[in-house]
């Protein structure tokens, strides 16, 4: 203080008239003054504290860096990908009434023309059991036909005697004409029998046969069945035409069905709905995309692999993953499935695939992994934990290591990473005291307990 009032002093003495000047020669003595009681002291302090052997390390850790064997693992960066997605289409154009899907059961003319086969088909097997009861009422009247000839023939006998009789006045003239009625009423009876016998045999007489342009069987078992095909041939004919509408219903049921199939629009893969492009109520063009679905059910972890790790990967190696959108400490597996053969020449890498099993849905396209696939070797090297590398935007690596208890800051060439350690190539040997904590606190030559 005595000094400053001094310059003080002088200054007054001076008369100075640019007070300017005045306030920069106070400035720069102030600056002088600060400088020599307050920062000097304290550089000639942390230089003596060096020099002493004094030590400011209560905040720094170190580990013994070690040598030994561990799984050749490669640590690479990707992201969940779909193993398998479809684009929903339409087949038809129209108006979209609704996005669903749903199953039912549908009735048509198919279940109608069935029904018409089986009446048809029962009456072609009633029309054959007629034709049995045909033969029978037929063997039948032709027995009662012979019954009232062999009546009527008999009659002739005797009204022929009695007329005889009659003229040699054996027998009345009313006697006579009694017996001419019985003729007659057995006469009747016969013709009768004959007609109907006839009429019976009507589509069952050798000349039907030939009308139909078959040949007469000499057989009577081939008869009757030639008789029967003859006689059923209208019931036959309903079923061929109840066979054919049948026939014709199914063509149309499968084209409506194809038709209606294609109105319903389905997904041909289970899986999520990634996109939809559309809602209910709006037009629809053929082959316009409705949705976009993604079967999620296993998927993708997709990785960048290094040039120069190409040679140490393959299909069927396993692969662990963390996802940045649940905890650290949830880990995923999956299996190298495809290694790509084009290199990006960009980027200097090939794009691996590994299959991840999902069932549970919770991996999602897009999420961000990281992760460790293992080449199945093992290795042997120096080993240090990674927070104790100091990495440069130029590529350049430090470590900070501990000998004869001063801070050394050595260069090194690193590796491969191992589950948070890192190999050392060059510049670290097994013993060595490495700095792994308050690194930001460390400077070279610093000495260390």
């Amino acid at each position: 203080m005595k000094t400053i009032n001094h310059i003080m002093l002088f200054i007054k003495k001076l008369k100075l008239k640019n007070k300017i000047i005045a306030v920069l020669l106070i400035a720069v003595t102030a600056a002088g003054i600060i400088y020599g009681i307050v920062i000097r002291p304290e550089i000639i302090a942390k230089r003596d504290s060096v020099l002493a052997g004094k030590s400011d390390s209560e905040s720094v850790t170190t580990v013994i860096a070690e040598k030994r064997e561990v799984r050749d693992t490669i640590q690479v960066l990707g992201q969940i990908v779909f193993k398998e997605k479809v684009n929903i289409s339409s087949k038809v154009s129209g108006r979209l009434s609704r996005i669903y899907i749903k199953e039912g059961k549908r009735v048509g003319k198919l279940e109608i023309a069935k029904k018409a086969l089986e009446l048809a088909e029962a009456k072609y097997s009633d029309a054959l059991k007629g034709i049995e009861i045909k033969f029978k009422t037929i063997t039948k009247a032709k027995a009662d036909l012979n019954d009232k000839r062999v009546s009527y023939e008999n009659m002739n006998s005797v009204l022929k005697n009695k007329t005889e009789l009659f003229k040699a006045g054996g027998i009345s003239n009313t006697e006579l004409e009694g017996i001419k009625t019985q003729h007659t009423t057995l006469k009747t009876k016969y013709e009768l029998a004959e007609s109907d016998y006839e009429i019976q045999l009507v589509g069952y007489r050798d000349s039907d046969i030939r009308n139909e342009g078959k040949k007469v069987p000499v057989n009577p078992d081939e008869k009757i069945k030639v008789f029967k095909e003859i006689n059923t041939k209208i019931e036959k004919a309903e079923v061929e035409s109840a066979k054919s509408r049948v026939s014709q219903a199914q063509s149309s049921l499968l084209s409506t069905e194809l038709l209606l199939k294609e109105t319903y629009i389905r997904s041909p893969i289970t899986g999520v709905i990634a996109v939809k492009n559309m809602e209910g109520g709006e037009m629809v063009k053929e082959d316009s995309v409705i949705s976009t679905v993604m079967d999620i059910s296993s998927v993708f972890i997709s990785m960048n692999l290094n040039e120069k790790d190409i040679a140490k990967v393959k299909s069927g190696q396993k692969v662990q993953f963390t996802v940045d959108a649940f905890e650290i400490d949830k880990k995923f597996s999956g299996v190298i499935d495809t290694v790509s053969p084009v290199l990006d020449t960009k980027t200097r890498s090939v794009e691996v695939k590994a299959a991840v099993a999902n069932g549970s849905g919770i991996l999602l396209p897009g999420m961000f992994a990281r992760a460790l696939i293992d080449t199945g070797r093992s290795v042997n090297g120096i080993l240090v934990p990674e927070s104790a590398v100091i990495t440069h935007e130029d590529g350049r690596s430090e470590i900070y290591i501990v000998k004869n208890n001063l801070v050394i800051k050595e260069n090194v060439v690193t590796g491969s990473r191992y589950g948070g350690d890192i190999q050392i190539i060059e510049g670290v040997k097994a013993g060595d005291r490495i700095i792994v904590g308050g690194l930001n606190s460390v400077y070279q030559g610093m000495r260390i307990d």
